[in-house]
């Protein structure tokens, strides 16, 4: 079904020639236009849909949105979308922010990317993501890179990049090793990240060779300007490899590591980590020394007890918690219930389970929240994440299907999405995970002017403005002039701000751009000349 929609939406926006075209004018007077972006791809629908501006280079995806009409949390939507394989499904990877109506709001430096999030650093509001390497044959799945932090001004203030010695497949060696599965700022400012180590280990507990490989997972704590390790912890210290979900098939080689337990997102809880195994079904919190204090697994329900049946998971990405106290705490996941060797059996979903401390089999798990849209069941093999909204609703990227879907707040059962938004073909474009969150932010960089003669031969140009990541322009104060050496400009009026491309038409060869923040100029554009 979903298939049949995408080629639909393709075709239909291929059926136009631009999106939308100015209006007529008869006179040259300062004025608005309509929405200026036009739409790129090819027919064959190979390579989904881009957005086209004029006074930017970058390229979104062209958003295929359905949405019921119900009023939807406040924020933004950040994610970030690759190409799942290597053939070409995008125009551009990059991690962006847009608006729940499809308009680009900042598009990040073009980069295989993932985790884009809203958080904060000392005290103060920043973003983050990882960029790098994915891997690839038997290495698939994980990645090299480091950590951008960027302040509200989009200026980077600090490049993570950390270096482990870690033995990888091939004898391949990357100069940052932090993995894309985490990137996690914790609430003492510090920095937790995964990464995959291969190492020697017996495996004939699992029928494979006493002499074979795995990858451990480590998770590292690390203090982000230093880059000084300040808790270090690997599974294969404290997880039995018989406790893999993962089939050995032809891995357990040096050339092609076992990867038993596949972690893919970590969280502090206080001063102990949550941390998330997809290949065991399971979730453990660990003590600062290490220790793991319980365990919540997807088909026993581990030291908790029975899991009620909506509950159940596995293959499972994204755990996080909230609401903790001493007596109970809330655990949240995007429950893939899918992977490519164990398919169908139930669409993937966002889970919510409340546990009581301590834990007590008697007193099993309970079902808070389950999200899974009955009018577009998917199933996701891999990534994805679920989000816990303000308002009571749910936000979901479901990772390997390049679909977001945002849920209101009925419980325990959401019902069908409010708002879904699809950016790509299934299993050709992907986002590790999406979120939906405020974001306020006036960039450190000028806006872009581009200034085109109207066609008609005379003094009427057309303007095209546009200002990457401001998040609060109302409105552009236009000024004119006749050339590029004139250096008193006349003001000739404002028009408001529409997107992220505002199109307007204006008497004058050269013209210039003010950014309003309501009465505040808050960024002024080169002058820009008709060529």
């Amino acid at each position: 079904m979903t298939h049949f929609r995408s080629l639909a939406f393709i075709l239909t926006l291929f059926s136009r020639v631009s999106i939308n075209t100015a209006k007529s004018t008869s006179s040259c007077e300062l004025q608005l236009d309509e929405a200026s972006h036009t739409v790129g791809g090819n027919r064959n629908g190979t390579v989904w849909p881009w957005q086209i501006f004029q006074s930017s280079p970058f390229n979104p995806p062209q958003l295929d949105i359905s949405h019921d009409g119900d009023p939807l949390a406040e924020g933004l939507v950040l994610f970030a979308q690759s190409n799942f394989r290597a053939v070409n499904s995008i125009k551009e990877a990059a991690p962006l922010i847009m608006t729940d109506r499809g308009e680009l709001v900042w598009n990040g430096p073009i980069s295989n990317a993932t985790n884009l999030l809203a958080t904060t650093y000392k005290g103060s509001p920043i973003l983050t993501f990882w960029s790098g390497l994915s891997s690839e044959g038997g290495n698939v799945g994980h990645g090299y890179g480091n950590i951008t932090f960027l302040d509200a001004s989009y200026r980077n203030i600090l490049t993570v990049c950390p270096k482990l010695g870690l033995v990888i497949p091939g004898g391949q060696s990357y100069p940052c090793e932090a993995d894309f599965h985490e990137s996690f700022l914790t609430d003492r400012d510090t920095l937790i990240v995964t990464a995959y180590n291969a190492t020697p280990a017996d495996l004939s507990v699992i029928g494979g060779p006493k002499d074979g490989w795995i990858f451990d997972n480590l998770i590292l704590e690390i203090e982000p300007e230093s880059e000084e390790i300040l808790f270090r912890w690997s599974a294969a210290e404290h997880v039995p490899i018989d406790q893999t979900k993962f089939p050995l098939g032809g891995s357990g080689n040096r050339s092609n590591p076992l990867d038993y337990f596949h972690v893919n997102s970590v969280a502090n809880v206080g001063n102990s980590f949550l941390i998330n195994g997809r290949h065991t079904w399971s979730t453990y919190l660990v003590s600062s020394d290490g220790d793991i204090q319980w365990t919540l697994q997807g088909e026993t329900g581990g030291d908790f007890g029975p899991l009620p049946d909506e509950g159940r998971f596995k293959w499972q990405h994204h755990a996080r918690v909230r609401n903790v106290t001493n007596s109970s705490i809330d655990i949240s996941y995007f429950n893939n219930f899918a992977f490519a060797l164990d398919n169908g059996s139930r669409p993937s979903s966002g889970l919510e389970l409340e546990l009581s401390f301590p834990p007590n089999k008697l007193q099993p798990p309970r079902l808070l929240r389950f999200a899974s849209d009955p009018k577009e069941p998917i199933y996701a093999d891999s990534q994805g994440s679920t989000q816990l909204l303000e308002n009571g609703g749910i936000f979901m990227d479901y990772g390997q299907i390049p679909v977001m879907k945002e849920y209101g707040s009925a419980k325990p059962v959401a019902g069908a999405a409010k708002w879904t938004a699809r950016f790509g073909r299934d299993n050709a474009v992907q986002s590790f995970r999406g979120f939906k969150q405020k974001w306020t932010a006036t960039p450190y960089y000028r806006p872009n002017l581009v200034l085109r003669s109207d066609g008609k031969g005379g003094a009427c140009s057309i303007g095209y403005v546009s200002w990457n990541g401001a998040t609060d322009v109302t409105a552009w104060e236009i000024w004119v002039g006749s050339n590029s050496s004139q250096t008193r400009l006349e003001r000739v009026g404002q028009v408001i701000s529409r997107g992220f491309e505002t199109k307007f038409s204006v008497q004058g060869r050269c013209a210039q751009a003010v950014a309003l923040e309501g009465e505040k100029a808050a960024g002024k554009s080169k002058l820009a000349c008709v060529a």
